[in-house]
């Protein structure tokens, strides 16, 4: 007897893909962000990404700026996304810090209209040195205008008013009643708990020129005293 030949079937399943198309919110335009290949849309719900805000603006000034965006939802064919964040490039903060210059970090939390605790960090340059006490009321001056507009409105237009320059604006005008800036920005803006990750600033040669030209001062002033100090404790935020 000849054998029969028995025929084998395929135990591997294919999987079909289908392009997604990654839209902004309707605050910034429904404008699309980006596509996506997935087999299975609903994977990609809470996945974040960053996008450049020359891209949403037109404006080619904010082309050092991003738009941090999670997908929410997914209808039809496309993903749908909420603002979460936005943050400067690193290289645009380190073209600010100068030789002889007083840069001025800052990072505070607060709470918008529609309950999101915010974790802001913010950079303040000075063409000269300045005294502490002025330092502390630029600091809580920035702190007060962000909370302003975050109290009156949710995230989402907070968001909407970084992106279209009305809090930078409304800063240096502000900011400028205490002490004239070479540069006042929000370096970051985050909502604590989404699992967005905007990585610490690097501490730049000229903020370390900076620091050590005040410690060469401060022992001119002092020569002729004797006594030590302990170096400061380095700044975390």
């Amino acid at each position: 007897m000849s054998k029969q030949e028995v025929k084998k079937e395929s135990r591997v399943k294919v999987t079909k893909k289908l392009w997604f198309k990654i839209m902004a919110p309707k605050l910034f335009g429904e404008g699309e962000l980006g596509e996506s290949y997935l087999s299975n849309p609903e994977s990609a719900i809470g996945r974040t990404l960053r996008h450049n805000l020359k891209e949403l603006t037109g404006n080619v000034k904010d082309q050092n700026a991003s738009l941090l965006f999670k997908i929410d939802k997914v209808v039809g064919t496309t993903l749908h996304t909420i603002p979460v964040g936005y943050e400067l490039s690193a290289s645009s903060v380190k073209r600010m810090v100068k030789k002889s210059t007083t840069r001025l970090d800052d990072y505070f939390t607060t709470i918008s209209k529609d309950g999101k605790k915010v974790v802001i960090k913010s950079v303040l340059i000075t063409s000269i040195k300045i005294q502490r006490s002025v330092g502390k009321a630029l600091k809580k001056t920035l702190q007060d205008t962000v909370n302003e507009d975050l109290h009156k409105n949710d995230f989402a237009t907070f968001m909407v008013n970084m992106a279209s320059g009305k809090i930078r604006m409304e800063l240096r005008k502000r900011l400028a009643k205490i002490y004239p800036l070479k540069e006042a920005a929000i370096r970051s803006v985050t909502i604590a708990g989404s699992g967005v990750f905007v990585p610490p600033p690097v501490v730049e040669m000229a903020e370390v020129s900076s620091e050590m030209e005040q410690e060469e001062t401060l022992s001119e002033e002092n020569a002729g005293t004797d006594f030590t100090e302990e170096a400061p404790a380095a700044a975390s935020e």
